[in-house]
């Protein structure tokens, strides 16, 4: 059984390992804003229960990793545990520095679309812990269930809040929506080309779907997208924030 002291260890290793990646992209894109996307921080959702259910798919997807290095018996060999300490790192690194770039450029003028950062990246610590327990061989099989579960549910708050509590863009009836393989629109909030209203294009191209944990969802925490900060959370659909 892991002790209630060992536990609280690992978690605050997990986490302060998750804060100082996400602080090294902060200073990286302070230094070099090219790092970070270009896209103007912007909302991407709608508020429909449809999109807390693709963050928290997503999310969970992505966290889902620590757990199942454990069940595929990967803590058993030394070359296993080898593998699963780069891949978690990995994990948490393709996470947290996405974030970390986008704060680091855009600063406060994200914080509107961050609300869930917290549980996401409590979520993102607890799965971390969970590995360094499996790894150490601290942990029982109802211990890790437990972790699980309190991953989950700290990931389906943090879609509820990332859902229902950051700017929503604005929806148009379906006989006003333009033609989005082509027509543009005035009053459209964001378009194939990547503008969003006057002031607010981003570079050539349609805007990339964002969503993955490398958790928070890559759209949101987070998790998983590097070259150049795709998204400031983690999963894999538009990112809220417009960070694509």
């Amino acid at each position: 059984m892991v002790t209630a002291k060992l536990a609280s260890r690992q978690l605050a290793l997990a986490g302060g390992a998750v804060v100082a990646l996400t602080a090294l992209g902060a200073v990286l894109s302070s230094i070099d804003p090219r790092l970070a996307g270009a896209t103007r921080p912007h909302a991407t959702l709608t508020g429909s229960l449809g999109d807390a259910l693709s963050i928290l798919q997503n999310n969970a997807r992505v966290l889902a990793a620590p757990f199942l290095l454990w069940l595929f018996g990967f803590p058993a060999s030394r070359t296993g545990r080898l593998a699963g300490d780069v891949l978690v790192a990995l994990l948490a690194a393709a996470s947290a520095l996405p974030v970390g770039l986008e704060l680091g450029r855009w600063h406060s003028r994200l914080l509107p679309f961050l609300p869930q950062l917290p549980l996401e990246w409590t979520a993102l610590a607890v799965a971390i812990s969970a590995w360094l327990a499996a790894r150490h061989n601290h942990a029982q099989p109802l211990q890790l269930a437990l972790l699980a579960a309190l991953t989950l549910a700290l990931l389906a708050a943090a879609a509820a809040l990332e859902t229902w509590a950051t700017p929503h863009r604005q929806t148009w009836p379906a006989d006003n929506r333009q033609d989005w393989n082509g027509a543009r629109d005035a009053r459209a909030l964001w378009v194939p080309a990547g503008c969003v209203r006057a002031g607010f294009c981003a570079a050539g191209g349609p805007l990339a779907s964002r969503s993955h944990a490398p958790f928070p969802s890559l759209r949101s925490v987070p998790l998983a997208r590097l070259a150049g900060a795709v998204r400031a959370t983690s999963t894999t659909r538009p990112p809220q924030g417009g960070i694509a």
